[in-house]
């Protein structure tokens, strides 16, 4: 190989390896804030439909009330399978035992206080008073105490 080609293989190299370096970069994670509320919905790996319905109910409750809070990343919710091994430290720490949506708030990485969202299974046949109830469990750790 001559040294004029090696040079510019190198030269190649080095240009893709920057902007490697630079789409890593870019990918780095959005910081989460000091405060934040999570809203998290424990399930079962097999799902029954009443179970996929309350899922589905929170999720649409908390993005209709909270979508600026949602990208803003002051408000999150995301589905755990607890009978999952991977989950178990979260299972424990909220002593979950059946599908449940816990909401949490937490300041600087840290759970401060939490509450189980026992009565989403007895209020899915009343959408508006479920939506509601989450809501308004959201919104009780999003709101500063007065």
């Amino acid at each position: 190989m001559s040294l004029n080609r090696t040079v510019r293989l190198l030269v190649v190299s080095m240009v893709i390896a920057c902007v490697a370096a630079q789409a890593r970069a870019a990918e780095k994670p959005a910081k989460v804030p000091d405060h934040y509320v999570a809203a998290i919905y424990f399930h079962r790996t097999q799902r029954c439909p009443t179970c996929r319905k309350i899922s589905a109910y929170i999720d649409e409750a908390i993005h209709s009330a909270f979508a600026k809070q949602l990208k803003a990343k002051t408000v999150m919710f995301t589905l755990m399978d607890y009978q999952d091994p991977k989950n178990e430290k979260f299972t424990r720490g909220y002593k979950v035992k059946s599908p449940i949506l816990v909401i949490a708030d937490v300041h600087h990485g840290k759970v401060v206080q939490w509450k189980p969202m026992r009565s989403v299974w007895t209020l899915i046949g009343k959408k508006a008073e479920f939506f509601k109830y989450v809501q308004d469990g959201v919104h009780g750790f999003l709101e500063p105490k007065q």
